[in-house]
C-alpha cells in the first residue's frame, strides 16, 4: 500500500498503522476520535482519501483483522488446553483403571476364599453387590 499522510489531531498524529491497530482492537469511532483528538469529519475525509471508502466501511473491513486474531488466539489457547485436558483425562483413566483392577482383585479374593458350604444365594448376592457398584 501507499504510505498515507498521518492525520494530525490535537492529541497525536495518527498513522495508517495506528488506525489499523485501533480498528483491529475493535475501537469505536468515538474512541478513535478521542484518542487522536480530531473530529469525525476529518477522520472521514482522511479515510475517504486514503482507503477510498467511507469511514464506517473502512472500520468494518479493518475490524475483521482483529476478529481473525481473536479466533487465532482462541485456537492457540485451545491447542494448549487440549494437551492439558488430554493429560488430565489420561490420569483420570489410569486412576479409574487402577480402581477397577483393585475391585476385580477383591472380588476374586472373595470368590476364591469361599468355602464349599456357601450357598448359591450367597454367591448371587455377592455378584449383585458388584454389579450395583459399577
Amino acid at each position: 500500500m501507499n504510505e498515507f499522510a498521518p492525520l494530525k489531531g490535537l492529541r497525536r498524529e495518527m498513522t495508517q498503522e495506528m488506525f489499523e491497530d485501533l480498528a483491529s482492537l475493535q475501537c469505536e469511532i468515538p474512541e478513535i476520535l478521542g484518542y487522536v483528538g480530531t473530529t469525525e469529519e476529518k477522520l472521514a475525509r482522511w479515510c475517504r482519501k486514503n482507503y477510498r471508502l467511507p469511514l464506517a466501511e473502512t472500520l468494518f473491513m479493518l475490524r475483521q483483522d482483529g476478529l481473525i486474531e481473536i479466533r487465532r488466539a482462541s485456537f492457540d489457547q485451545l491447542k494448549k488446553s487440549a494437551t492439558l485436558i488430554q493429560q488430565q483425562f489420561a490420569r483420570f483413566l489410569s486412576a479409574q483403571e487402577g480402581n477397577q483392577q483393585e475391585k476385580a482383585r477383591q472380588l476374586a479374593h472373595q470368590i476364591f476364599s469361599l468355602e464349599g458350604n456357601e450357598t448359591a444365594a450367597q454367591l448371587q448376592a455377592l455378584f449383585a453387590e458388584e454389579e450395583e457398584g459399577e
